[in-house]
């Protein structure tokens, strides 16, 4: 009996190897998603260790802008007119402003942006994601609920923002929600394209 499970490890040793060494995972295969802001309000998102990349419609068409931290430059793509703008890449850039795309959720170090208070208030779930589920208090009297995902490796998947006044028109979104989220994102997806024409500006880039 012995024997037979060691040959059963064995050969399951056998096929991990031959599929690529084991199951990907979102820190290392990276992910892509969907963010919602709302029904109308969708972007494709993809995140593959420090590059980032995010898909919107504007005027009609698609616009695609990729953040590589690795060579210091972000790239914001026409497809449909083969146009590109290069620009610096900086530490405070953030392809999502205010959103923390990357795993490995750090619940201090995003409090200390905002000089909220954090903590942790109980277990919950989003879609078929366990989650934990953190309070940020911030200095405005807003109360910001975030949503972390175990299963991938501590994703933020949700992030509800609850204005102290409920009247008050501020805060145009109040729910931001990473959906159908697939692990692994192809490094091809964080490339600079080629046969662009590059441009100057963003309104350059947006001629038709």
């Amino acid at each position: 009996m012995k024997a037979r499970r060691l040959r059963i490890v064995a050969g399951l040793a056998l096929v991990t190897a031959a599929c690529g060494g084991g199951l990907k995972t979102v820190s290392k295969d990276g992910y892509r998603a969907i963010l919602a802001f709302s029904k109308q309000e969708r972007f494709e998102v993809a995140v593959r260790r420090e590059s980032q990349r995010v898909e919107a419609v504007m005027d009609g068409a698609p616009i695609v802008k990729i953040m590589r931290p690795d060579l210091k430059k972000v790239w914001q793509i026409r497809p449909s007119t083969k146009k590109l703008m290069e620009t610096p890449w900086t530490p405070t850039d953030e392809i999502v402003p205010g959103y923390p795309l990357a795993p490995g959720f750090d619940p201090q170090a995003y409090a200390d942006r905002f000089g909220g208070r954090i903590k942790k208030i109980g277990d919950d779930a989003h879609g078929l994601h366990p989650c934990d589920r953190w309070r940020m208090d911030l200095p405005s009297g807003d109360v910001v609920t975030i949503w972390v995902a175990r299963d991938l490796e501590r994703l933020a998947v949700k992030i509800e923002h609850a204005k102290k006044e409920q009247g008050d028109e501020g805060q145009p979104f109040t729910t931001t929600e990473l959906l159908d989220v697939r692990v692994g994102a192809a490094s091809d997806l964080f490339e600079k394209p080629t046969g662009y024409a590059e441009v100057k500006s963003y309104p350059d880039l947006l001629k038709r």
